[in-house]
């Protein structure tokens, strides 16, 4: 059956961006048919006879907007469980110690399950967000081989799109094992009906590196080289520390971006996360080879790492998106934060009221398309991907095409997400996940993360 989405305000986002009172959207399998009237989809898509019922599901958009589901750039799935865990020891006063009391000692207790649960909860907040494409980062230095099927796994459960990588990093192993895992992911992709396969074009890869100063440059350049094999990009964190760039310096005699550039790192496929700490050449170099780069405002301010200028990056050309690192899946708060943080840094009320959003609604989407195979994401368009999101609002001001922005900084960012439909699948309807045991899995996460607590602190 079909899906009409009938009677909502459609937010169509891409190059038309047109809002449709009264609006529909039809889903066919999992792409969108139509958009338009509500009227005129009503009477094209049901059949004449009084007596014959329409072969489509019909959903009631009331009082909601109808817009394209979001998409997260950067996102850290793994670090679920270290939610309220209790560090010993004096706190962590940057972020190599963050690295070194949290998130290596947890990358290196978590387990299969582990993995797998800890992917489940933040898909489940990503429907109930309506984030409905993901690009993960993964790391478990001592559960490396078979920890991208975990997540695979997760990620056909729950129905969210997602692109998939492990941060291979000379931590564990000199990254032999994370260089074979990241192979072993990408060649089973590629193999027609391998009876390991759980999804259906919901999931892709990445050669993920965790950061230039935990790897060295033969680890480095088997990931380019096994990159280039599979023609896929690198998703690496960049400068997100000043210690990222002091250690490039040291070692290598050249800046982080410069490094990258040298040893092939780069180009509109792969993905470099933060830059909190790139220089103006850095960010010249990252236009120059069309590089792609994801801010994560919160994150940043959460390790108290500074800001990045993506204000100057977006000015030079450079594709910036947005991501959450972890912190959650709320890509709407997320956009305000940057909205926010831009003004706050700048000192000036003028910036960020455009940038801020095209990060998000703009931006986000290329990205995607030029990662991954997915298709064309981000817009309500005919022959776009099923991806679209409703939600509760009713404008106490007028709404147009002018003034979306301003809703959406100050209104929709606040609003509930009501339904979220992944390519042409229903996975929440009236805020009711459909088809998932939110309780029972999260007695069981509750009860691995106890577990994994206990073992950290040994």
């Amino acid at each position: 059956m079909g899906i009409l989405i009938e009677k909502g305000t459609v937010v169509t986002l891409g190059k038309e961006n047109r809002i449709i009172e009264n609006g529909a959207v039809y889903i066919e399998n999992s792409v969108i048919k139509d958009v338009g009237p509500t009227s005129e989809l009503k009477k094209k898509y049901t059949p004449n006879s009084e007596l014959r019922t329409p072969n489509y599901q019909s959903i009631d958009a009331r009082g909601k907007v109808i817009m394209p589901g979001l998409i997260n750039t950067h996102h850290h799935l793994y670090s679920t469980l270290a939610r309220g865990m209790a560090i010993p020891g004096e706190p962590a006063k940057n972020f190599v110690e963050i690295l070194e009391k949290l998130w290596w000692p947890l990358d290196k207790t978590l387990n299969k399950e582990d993995i797998y649960y800890s992917a489940l909860i933040p898909l489940i907040e990503c429907v109930r967000n309506g984030t409905t494409t993901i690009i993960d980062h993964h790391e478990s230095q001592t559960y490396q081989v078979g920890s991208l099927d975990e997540l695979e796994k997760a990620a056909g459960e729950i129905g969210i799109r997602s692109c998939l990588c492990l941060g291979i990093s000379d931590r564990y192993d000199k990254g032999k094992e994370g260089l074979e895992e990241s192979e072993r992911f990408l060649k089973k992709l590629r193999t027609p009906n391998s009876e390991l396969r759980t999804t259906n074009n919901l999931v892709s890869a990445m050669v993920g590196l965790h950061a230039s100063f935990t790897v060295n440059d033969d680890t480095l350049e088997k990931a380019v080289g096994l990159a280039k094999k599979y023609d896929v990009g690198i998703h690496i964190h960049c400068a997100e520390d000043k210690a990222d760039e002091e250690d490039s310096v040291k070692k290598y005699g050249k800046r982080v971006v410069e490094r990258f550039k040298d040893k092939g790192v780069l180009g509109p496929k792969s993905i470099l996360v933060h830059g909190v700490h790139l220089d103006e050449r850095e960010m010249d170099i990252l236009k120059e080879t069309k590089t792609n780069l994801v801010h994560n405002p919160e994150s940043n301010m959460n390790n108290a790492v500074g800001w990045a200028d993506v204000l100057k990056m977006l000015e030079k050309g450079v594709m910036v998106g947005l991501g959450t690192d972890g912190m959650s899946s709320d890509m709407l708060s997320q956009m305000r934060c940057a909205y926010l943080i831009a003004r706050n840094e700048k000192k000036d009320p003028r910036v960020a009221f455009m940038e801020a959003p095209r990060m998000l609604l703009e931006n986000n989407p290329k990205i995607v398309s030029q990662v991954t195979p997915f298709g064309k994401l981000g817009e309500i368009s005919a022959g776009s991907l099923a991806d679209v999101i409703l939600i509760d609002y009713l404008p106490p001001t007028p709404l147009n095409e002018n003034n979306f922005l301003g809703h959406l900084i100050f209104g929709l960012v606040d609003a509930t997400v009501d339904t979220t439909i992944v390519n042409g699948k229903v996975l929440m309807e009236n805020k009711r996940l459909v088809g998932i045991d939110e309780e029972k899995i999260t007695a069981k996460s509750q009860e691995l993360a106890q577990k994994l607590w206990e073992r950290f602190n040994k």
